[in-house]
């Protein structure tokens, strides 16, 4: 079993929604890789990777409001 670590830096500016998808294809791109799993692990306390469709635009909006309250 073929096994590829990379390492993506994503720079803030503090609380915030940050879209990274294009960064994940990005390396999952450079390594060739067709099928497999992709594993996101964040090192700080206070960061949550959540994972949410695009499809409806409002989606990100209704988590924004949430965070909000």
């Amino acid at each position: 079993m073929r096994i590829d670590q990379e390492r993506l830096e994503i720079r803030t500016n503090g609380k915030g929604l940050y879209e990274i998808t294009d960064e994940i294809q990005s390396k999952i791109d450079k390594c060739g890789v067709r099928n497999g799993t992709v594993t996101v692990f964040v090192q700080h306390t206070s960061c949550s990777v959540i994972i949410m469709e695009n499809a409806d635009p409002t989606a990100r909006r209704d988590l924004e409001e949430f965070f909000d309250r």
